[in-house]
């Protein structure tokens, strides 16, 4: 299964006249699943892939050396 990083949160929107419910409909919506975790990345919950918002983060955190200066 390949993860899309994003899940469909949907849940049950009444109308309510002064207590009574006459309507009713679902509403959908899409929703990242990723979560800051550190400077410079980011992690999905479903799958735990790391994520880098650049190609300079991805080289130091994966060899330590930081090239750009952004840790500096």
């Amino acid at each position: 299964m390949n993860c899309s990083h994003q899940r469909t949160r949907s849940h049950w929107v009444t109308t309510d006249y002064y207590g009574e419910e006459t309507q009713g409909h679902w509403e959908h919506e899409t929703v990242s699943t990723t979560e800051d975790i550190d400077i410079h990345r980011y992690r999905c919950t479903q799958c735990k892939q790391i994520m880098y918002y650049s190609g300079a983060a991805r080289e130091y955190y994966e060899t330590g050396v930081d090239r750009k200066g952004l840790f500096q």
